[in-house]
């Protein structure tokens, strides 16, 4: 019997379960978790802090001469983690891009004004549908992604749940006029981590492990990317092989991405997660017991969290 049939069991047992018992759920969307910080090795921390602050517009929460918390309010959004090792971000499986969601289509004018107004280097923009997203990366190659959702009643939501996207042209006039010019600017109150979308060298298969490991379901699925979530989003987290099957799998404080964080406020999934870890057989470290950072064969960490 494979160890993923087994999971797969296990799984079926504990969704019984939580259906009979009720777990605690995120108001947004009924979630049973939320993401917070996304962390990035980076070799040029105080240019990529100042990308992030005077760029983006995200406040510094906390510095040292290593690494650098920013957010927004008292919300961690980016770590920036300074590294010596010298490889492009580009090289390796991880990162695809970061995506920082915006409270208002409002808000993503002020943002598009801003980015407008001081030549900030945009790589495109896009209406998925369900949100409408602006596209940059920061100093070192990380892929970011702006955004804002559209209201739920005009997502493609079928019958048997999948919430389909789209990619087609923006309307970035209209919402550039929806803006206002605030200097400096800053994102505003309400502003989160809305996905993270991941670069892996088999897309099928780190939809299985993700889709196995954390309390998430397939919403939409191509042949070369899937995007996944946790109760009734669009996606919290997507992956793709958009980068081919020769990059490197991602090793320890090279740039780009570190871990990202996926945070639950329920003992029963926090504990389901890790026992599902430990049949897939991950690198599985052990911050503290509220904390374990796990690790999939391409070298992708994800540390949970238990917010109680």
């Amino acid at each position: 019997m494979s160890k993923l049939f087994v999971v797969l069991i296990l799984k079926c047992i504990l969704d019984s379960y939580n259906k009979k018992e009720g777990i605690n759920m995120y108001p947004l969307y009924n979630s049973q978790i939320q993401l917070n910080e996304v962390a990035l090795n980076v070799n040029h921390l105080l240019q990529e802090t100042e990308f992030y602050t005077k760029g983006l517009g995200l406040q510094i929460l906390t510095q040292s001469d290593t690494e650098v918390l920013l957010g927004v309010g008292t919300t961690p959004l980016v770590r920036l983690i300074q590294t010596t090792i010298d490889k492009s971000v580009k090289e390796s499986y991880g990162l695809y891009h970061l995506a920082i969601h915006l409270p208002t289509r409002e808000a993503l004018g002020d943002f598009l004004r801003h980015a407008v107004h001081t030549s900030l280097l945009l790589v495109g923009a896009a209406d998925h549908g369900y949100s409408e997203a602006i596209y940059l990366e920061d100093f070192e190659g990380n892929g970011i992604e702006v955004y804002h959702d559209k209201p739920v009643n005009v997502w493609d939501i079928r019958e048997d749940g999948r919430i389909i996207g789209v990619t087609e042209e923006m309307a970035g006039q209209e919402i550039y006029e929806l803006g206002h010019d605030t200097i400096p600017y800053q994102m505003p109150e309400g502003t989160r981590m809305g996905h993270v979308h991941l670069s892996a060298r088999n897309s099928k298969e780190s939809m299985e492990y993700l889709t196995t490991l954390l309390p998430v379901e397939d919403k939409f699925s191509v042949p070369s990317g899937s995007w996944i979530a946790s109760g009734d989003y669009h996606h919290h987290l997507a992956v793709n092989q958009w980068g081919g099957p020769h990059l490197d799998v991602r090793a320890k404080n090279i740039p780009g991405l570190a871990y990202y964080t996926v945070e639950t406020n329920d003992d029963s999934v926090f504990k389901d997660i890790l026992q599902k870890a430990t049949v897939l057989a991950t690198t599985i470290e052990k911050r503290s017991e509220k904390e374990v950072d796990i690790t999939d064969n391409n070298g992708i960490t994800v540390r949970v969290t238990l917010n109680q």
